[in-house]
C-alpha cells in the first residue's frame, strides 16, 4: 500500500493527512492557550471598566458581541436522605432505591432561593437539605450572521493570519512538553 502520494481521486495520502493533523493541533493547543489567556484579559478589563460586554468590530462592522455571563445559582441537594424521605413521601412511584436523576432535576430546576433559604415552588416549602451554589462566570461569543464568514474570509485573504492571531503562544511553544498524541 502506497501512503507517500496522493491517490487517484485526489484525496491526500496517508503522510499529508498526519502532517495537516499535525500541523492543526498545534494551532488548536495555541488557540486554546489564546482562547484562555484572552478571556480572563477580557473578564480582567471587563470588571475594570465596569462593563459585562463588548462588541468586536472588524473593517468596520460589527462581526460578533463578547460577554460576561453570570449563570443563575442553581438548586444543590445538601442532604440525600432528607432529599429521599421528602420524595419518598410525596412521590413514592419516583424512588428507586435513590431519586432517579430526571425527577431530581426537575424537582431542582423548581427549587426557588428565597431570602437564603431553598424554596419549593409548588407548596412552598422549606428544603434545608437543598442549597444553591454560585457558579462562575464565562465569557461567550456570539456572532453576528456575516461575522464568522468575516473572520474565515479575512483569514482567507490574509488579513489575518494564524501566526499574527497566535504569535504569543507560537512564539513559547515548548517542543519538548508538547509531545504525544492529542
Amino acid at each position: 500500500m502506497e501512503n507517500s502520494t496522493t491517490n487517484s481521486t485526489g484525496n491526500l495520502n496517508l503522510k499529508e493527512l498526519a502532517l495537516q493533523l499535525s500541523a492543526v493541533t498545534v494551532i488548536a493547543d495555541a488557540a486554546k492557550e489564546t482562547k484562555d489567556r484572552l478571556r480572563a484579559e477580557f473578564m480582567a478589563r471587563l470588571e475594570e471598566v465596569g462593563a459585562d460586554s463588548a462588541k468586536a468590530v472588524f473593517a468596520g462592522e460589527e462581526i460578533s458581541k463578547v460577554s460576561m455571563v453570570q449563570p443563575k445559582a442553581s438548586a444543590v441537594v445538601l442532604n440525600e436522605k432528607a432529599f429521599l424521605d421528602w420524595v419518598s413521601a410525596n412521590w413514592q412511584n419516583e424512588i428507586i432505591a435513590t431519586v432517579r436523576e430526571s425527577f431530581r432535576k426537575l424537582i431542582l430546576s423548581q427549587v426557588e432561593l428565597v431570602d437564603g433559604k431553598a424554596i419549593y415552588s409548588k407548596t412552598g416549602e422549606v428544603l434545608d437539605f437543598i442549597t444553591f451554589e454560585q457558579r462562575d462566570a464565562y465569557v461567550s461569543t456570539k456572532f453576528a450572521s456575516a461575522g464568522r464568514e468575516a473572520i474565515v474570509n479575512a483569514f482567507k485573504s490574509g488579513e489575518l493570519t494564524p501566526t499574527n492571531v497566535l504569535a504569543k503562544e507560537l512564539s513559547g511553544v515548548d517542543f519538548e512538553s508538547q509531545t504525544g498524541a492529542e
